[in-house]
């Protein structure tokens, strides 16, 4: 059958149709790319602004890939799948990445971000409300070296949080809410040298829960609530050269707690409660050179207690309950403290004036540091007022009532004037009102300290410990520790090594005195009243 030309000539029609509406939507899909691949490309993270953004960054440099540094605020709450993270590509180079957080807007990390930023070094959230931080929230991340979380609300840690990250070296979660630190939070951390984790919430710290971090240098838990720390609370940190413990719960430090940390140089627990330090405390820390036990409890000190730290040339004992401090307290440092560069604060403890605070004399005389002769020059000790050796000195008790009596008029008035002329007493007061006693009022004085006071329900004589004669200092009966005590440090130490029992001397004023003196006659006279009785 022969077919039509007509038909022929319509097919042909349709083909050529067909072709060109073929060609022409493959154009309009190519133009479609073009188009979304150039808008993509113009959302620069480094330019983005109006009121519609949710995140406006100021960077180093806003060309195209580019920027090595951008600080941006979060103006706003964020989706995790919100487009604008992909924003990021537009500076896939940057090294330091800085949120700051308005109104807590941020609840997570974004870390599928973090993964993408190839030579991110640096990363901070500020003031952002990431109440848990998630597990694996920063594992992988092998370019990172400094994470700064500080002041976001963090609560808890999950385990695996840090995990992997082999050149991370700074961890800043200060400022948070952290309540506890568990176990398998930090691994795999081999560059990690400072962590810091100060001002959280922290009452617990688990047994082993840094045991990771061997390579750590800087430990910070200042201003929590730990209450107790044992020898498992700083497993593994065998590296760790500062510890900072400061302003805490803890009450007693037990044998050997830092004995994983024989590289510790420094190690901070003033403003604690602390009241018992075991005799082995110490033990392991040959390389410690400050130690701070500043404001805290201590009433008393175990003889050589510092024996396992004979390196210390830095100790402050400033704000205790210290009644004395024994030349055994001090022993195995003691000739650290000769040198220039050493320090040994002991003011505010309530030291009682006898003889076993005549190792100081000695101190005083040979150390070379001037500052801490000069301190040691204002060292004030209690005397007891009655004390048959030293008789009070009349001119500081009236100095002492008369202040008394500026201080609390009426008290003195209720007191002294009972069934008395109340004419007397008024014109008293005008007297007192009217002219100047000449004596400094001790609110307007900082430095002021009552020259009588009572301690342990016995008045005491404020006395400076160097206006005192050596010679004259009251022992009390001596016991086994006191006895320990007489082993001194010379005035000539080079020549008489510390431990020469029975052979050192102090010089006070233009002779030689023996401080153990006195503690020798009192045992001879005991020995006699017991052999003639």
């Amino acid at each position: 059958m022969k077919q039509s030309p007509w038909i022929s000539l319509i097919f042909q029609a349709l083909l050529v149709i067909s072709l060109l509406s073929s060609g022409l939507s493959a154009s309009t899909r190519s133009r479609g790319k073009k188009k979304v691949a150039k808008e993509t490309k113009e959302m620069n993270i480094c330019e983005m602004q109006g009121q519609e953004v949710a995140i406006f960054c100021y960077c180093n440099s806003n060309a195209i890939r580019n920027a090595s540094e951008a600080k941006c605020l979060v103006l706003k709450s964020i989706n995790l799948n919100d487009p604008t993270w992909n924003y990021f590509s537009s500076q896939i180079y940057l090294q330091e990445l800085t949120f700051n957080v308005q109104t807590n807007s941020l609840e997570y990390i974004p870390t599928q971000l973090l993964r993408q930023l190839k030579n991110l070094q640096k990363i901070a959230f500020q003031y952002a409300k990431i109440d848990m931080l998630a597990e694996y929230a920063f594992s992988n991340l092998s370019t990172i070296t400094e994470i700064n979380l500080n002041s976001s609300s963090v609560s808890a840690l999950k385990m695996h949080a840090f995990e992997n990250m082999r050149n991370l070296s700074i961890i800043n979660l200060n400022d948070n809410k952290i309540a506890e630190i568990n176990r398998e939070t930090f691994i795999n951390l081999p560059s990690m040298k400072s962590l810091f984790l100060c001002r959280n919430n922290i009452s617990t710290l688990h047994d082993r829960a840094f045991m990771h971090l061997t390579s750590l240098e800087e430990l910070e838990l200042s201003e929590n609530q730990i209450k107790v720390i044992t020898i498992d609370s700083f497993h593994g940190l065998r590296s760790l050269q500062r510890l900072d413990l400061r302003n805490n719960l803890i009450d007693m430090i037990g044998d050997r707690t830092f004995v994983e940390m024989s590289m510790l140089r420094e190690l901070k627990l003033d403003s604690n409660r602390i009241v018992y330090i075991s005799k082995k405390a110490l033990d392991g820390l040959r390389n410690l050179r400050k130690l701070g036990l500043s404001d805290n409890k201590l009433t008393n000190l175990e003889p050589d207690f510092l024996a396992g730290a004979p390196g210390v040339y830095f100790l402050d004992l400033r704000d205790n309950r210290l009644k004395t401090i024994t030349f055994d307290n001090i022993k195995p440092i003691a000739t650290n403290l000769y040198n220039s560069s050493s320090h040994f604060f002991v003011t505010g403890n309530e030291l009682i004036c006898d003889c076993k605070l005549a190792w100081i004399w000695g101190l005083r005389n040979e150390t070379k540091n001037t500052n801490l002769r000069d301190a040691l020059e204002k060292l004030t000790c209690f005397l007891e007022s009655n004390n048959a050796s030293q008789k009070i000195n009349n001119v500081d008790l009236e100095r002492n009532e008369a202040l008394d009596i500026a201080q609390n008029p009426k008290e003195y008035l209720a007191e002294n004037f009972r069934g008395g002329n109340i004419g007397d007493a008024g014109a008293y007061l005008n007297d007192e009102n009217e002219g100047d006693d000449g004596y400094e009022d001790s609110s307007s004085n900082s430095d002021f300290q009552p020259k009588v006071q009572v301690i342990e329900g016995k008045s005491m004589q404020v006395k400076n410990l160097f206006e005192l004669k050596i010679e004259e200092l009251p022992c009390p009966k001596p016991t086994r520790e006191d006895l320990m005590a007489s082993e001194q440090p010379s005035s000539r130490h080079e020549n008489a090594p510390v431990g020469s029992s029975g052979s050192i001397w102090f010089s006070s004023a233009s002779r030689p005195i023996h401080p153990e003196l006195p503690v020798l006659v009192y045992s001879l006279v005991l020995l006699l009243s017991v052999l003639f009785t």
